[in-house]
């Protein structure tokens, strides 16, 4: 990570990107996913609930100011709005930076620590350069999935983090919608081995779900879905793009995040993730 300290902006941005998207996919879900988004009263700050997906990493609080205490007032209303949907562990953000004290010691005064297994980097990439060039690993080949494709497309994604089948339905929901655009690596037989999903937002776009089939894996997929969504991210319009991944531990190889940088982008900040309970 840069010895730098990152600029407010670029935080604030990443956060942006990130919600925007969560809200574009959270639009397309099931009903029966059960999936909220709530403003945090008093804050700016938004609330993110997927009773359908209990872990916190899918229930969580993005965008709480970090020169400020959360105040007591506002935690009762965030466990309650999580107990509401029977949640019952969740997130709570700070940036590992020093404008993020106060925040992260009004944590630290409820007992909770950041999950050193758990925290997020979020990056960014300026799109007015010129996209890397698509790496290439015959006899793969990168297409747009078709809409007729979205079960295979939601089916990839469950099978490559081992999610419930059930979710297969919501994973796949983004093929084919407005702003939306998943591409798949074929293999030689034009078989999908792996898929990721680009959202545009006018001059903002989000890059996510890269999900490789386990027989798959370690073939150049990732690097070839990076190279595409940024060439159409560029062509949309796009002036930046956001992703997040996971931070690895010190020494820990993390082929997620080489890919990242490979493709250009830079770390914008490490977000610390709290593991809270809502009783």
């Amino acid at each position: 990570m840069p010895q730098n300290i990152p600029e407010a902006a670029d935080l604030a941005l990443s956060d942006l990107i990130e919600l925007r998207a969560r809200q574009a996919l959270f639009a397309v879900a099931p009903p029966d996913c059960g999936c909220v988004i709530l403003d945090v009263p008093g804050t700016g700050a938004t609330l993110m609930r997927v009773p359908a997906m209990p872990a916190p990493a899918m229930n969580r609080v993005v965008g709480l100011v970090g020169d400020a205490a959360l105040t007591e007032a506002t935690l009762d209303w965030i466990k309650q709005a999580f107990a509401d949907g029977g949640i019952d562990a969740f997130w709570l953000h700070a940036w590992d930076l020093p404008a993020d004290a106060a925040l992260r010691a009004s944590y630290a005064a409820h007992g909770w620590h950041p999950d050193t297994q758990a925290a997020w980097l979020k990056l960014l990439l300026d799109l007015d350069a010129a996209p890397p060039a698509p790496p290439h690993h015959p006899p793969l080949r990168v297409r747009l999935a078709r809409v007729d494709e979205a079960p295979l497309s939601g089916d990839i994604v469950c099978r490559s983090f081992g999610m419930a089948p059930m979710l297969a339905p919501w994973m796949g929901a983004m093929v084919g919608r407005p702003d939306w655009q998943v591409y798949f690596v074929c293999d030689a037989d034009d078989a999908p081995i792996a898929s990721a999903a680009l959202w545009i937002d006018g001059p903002r776009a989000w890059l996510g779900m890269g999900a490789t089939l386990p027989e798959a894996r370690r073939q150049g997929c990732q690097q070839m879905l990076l190279a595409a969504r940024l060439g159409a991210a560029k062509a949309a319009g796009c002036r930046v793009a956001g992703i997040e991944t996971g931070a690895p531990a010190e020494g820990e190889p993390s082929p997620s995040l080489n890919n990242i940088l490979r493709a250009g982008f830079r770390v914008a900040g490490r977000r610390l993730n709290y593991r809270c309970e809502s009783a």
